[in-house]
């Protein structure tokens, strides 16, 4: 047992929850959650942005996100009730510049909790048995029903399809194990909080935080495959062996099978796996586009009706001044995206906060809208979806509205190319009839650009299915 009596109360905090929401639970919370319910503490998820504080003893606060904005019971807590506060996550610190400064961040944070005072107070059940106090992160059981009153209380009382809809939508708290096998990478990517590491270590075993009533485990490894081969096949045979249901969620570098002299054998195996929907890999820079090809060719060998999403990082370091920089990480985005479409992948835009400082940031906006929806990017060009979002638009007007303007709607072509588009922008049509926000970023984009402008309509018009046909044809020698 613990040191203490069961009248202690702890309240645990997910700050990115509380504020913009988040599709996934805080694997620390769930695994604080676990050693104080090991020790029969007395605990609760906060989940009221104004809560009383007061009847807590601790609270654990954790932020994902450096731009989550901490909950109103913490901004207004008094200087003694902020004495409460256990706070930490990359949140904290995974924008900071300073080498040195997150580099100290860093090591503080990834300690913190295994130094608690109070948490090192308890007893630790699965530990090793040099630590019989204190929390071990790497052994700690989640505890996996942290969220559940949360969870139902929004899921609320419906059945039928309306229940299937919003269980998928929290399915990542209900379905899910999660936890690490490995931790760290050694691609020092200056985005990733992991920049300053040199290479992939085992962390945890599967059974340490697999629960069995669930159906599927996803993993938030950094970089898996790039672990040593003695820690990465085993581990992989395991989940085979034993047809577990698992997904990678921070994605697979796929340039390990490129690079890797191992990798052939890596894409192998990883056929035989039971994978919990679509693979996901990265292609992050297009400056390794040659060793991604490559890697595509060994994989698609072996997978070649895998689903496969790679996500597409933009945005970083932009700013209102440097159009420059803007318009290159616009193309090379799209150039990425041909790639992916030529063998048959599906794009998915993972925007940087700092696209919110780029000279159109609404342009990422919709990028990601039409690439991170497959039924659009399948079937339709960046184009296409834009103008589609103006049909809808005009489609849905007010019948007092389409009346008035009746003699400019009617017979209106649902899809138009772009030079019939600025005839219509010529034509004073937009003056009158509002154009909606995509077209008009697109057309904003244009006009910062008139040097660009072929390029631009030529990028904005690769399709996914003439592309992928395309490539099909070369391979195939035809």
């Amino acid at each position: 047992m613990s040191k203490h009596s069961k009248e202690i109360k702890v309240g645990l905090v997910d700050a990115d929850l509380l504020d913009k929401g988040t599709r996934h639970p805080n694997l620390a919370l769930l695994k604080i959650a676990g050693l104080l319910h090991d020790n029969n503490i007395d605990f609760e998820l906060i989940v009221d942005s104004a809560a009383d504080i007061t009847e807590y003893d601790h609270i654990f606060m954790s932020k994902v996100f450096t731009y989550t904005v901490e909950p109103m019971f913490y901004l207004n807590a008094s200087e003694k009730d902020k004495l409460k506060f256990h706070i930490g996550g990359t949140g904290y610190y995974a924008n900071e510049h300073d080498m040195k400064i997150f580099a100290a961040k860093r090591e503080e944070d990834m300690l913190s909790l295994e130094k608690d005072s109070f948490l090192c107070s308890l007893r630790n059940k699965y530990g090793i048995l040099q630590k019989p106090f204190g929390i071990d992160m790497a052994h700690q059981m989640p505890y996996y029903d942290l969220y559940k009153q949360y969870v139902y209380a929004k899921i609320g009382d419906v059945t039928g399809e309306e229940l299937r809809k919003r269980r998928l939508r929290y399915k990542d708290y209900l379905d899910f194990s999660i936890g690490f096998l490995t931790r760290k990478c050694y691609r020092h990517c200056p985005f990733c909080v992991n920049r300053l590491e040199h290479g992939v270590e085992e962390y945890s075993r599967l059974e340490w935080f697999y629960d069995k009533t669930k159906p599927h485990v996803y993993f938030w490894d950094d970089n898996f495959l790039a672990a040593p081969k003695r820690i990465w096949k085993p581990l992989l045979q395991q989940l085979i062996d034993g047809r577990i249901s698992f997904q990678f969620r921070q994605g697979l570098d796929e340039r390990q099978f490129a690079e890797s002299p191992d990798g052939e054998e890596m894409a192998m195996m990883l056929s035989k796996a039971r994978y919990h929907g679509d693979y996901i890999f990265a292609f992050d820079n297009w400056r390794d586009r040659k060793v991604i090809c490559k890697a595509l060719k060994i994989w698609k060998k072996y997978n070649p009706k895998a689903s496969t999403k790679f996500y597409l990082f933009c945005g970083f370091r932009q700013t209102a001044d440097d159009k420059k920089r803007f318009y290159v990480d616009i193309r090379e985005l799209f150039q990425r995206i041909k790639v992916l479409m030529q063998y048959g992948c599906i794009g998915y835009i993972m925007r940087h906060e700092d696209y919110n400082n780029s000279p159109i940031p609404n342009l990422y906006v919709q990028i990601a809208r039409w690439c991170n929806q497959p039924a659009f990017y399948k079937k339709m060009s960046f184009w296409e979806f834009c103008y589609m979002n103006q049909s809808y638009w005009e489609a849905n007007l007010s019948p007092a509205i389409k009346e008035t303007f009746s003699f400019l709607l009617s017979g209106r072509q649902k899809l138009k190319s772009f030079e019939d588009f600025m005839e219509d922008v010529n034509s004073g049509f937009y003056n009158r009839v509002k154009m909606c926000r995509p077209l008009a970023t697109i057309l904003k984009a244009i006009d910062m650009f008139p040097e660009k402008r072929e390029e631009i309509i030529s990028m904005f018009s690769y399709k996914f299915c003439d592309l992928n046909s395309s490539q099909n044809r070369e391979e195939n020698g035809k």
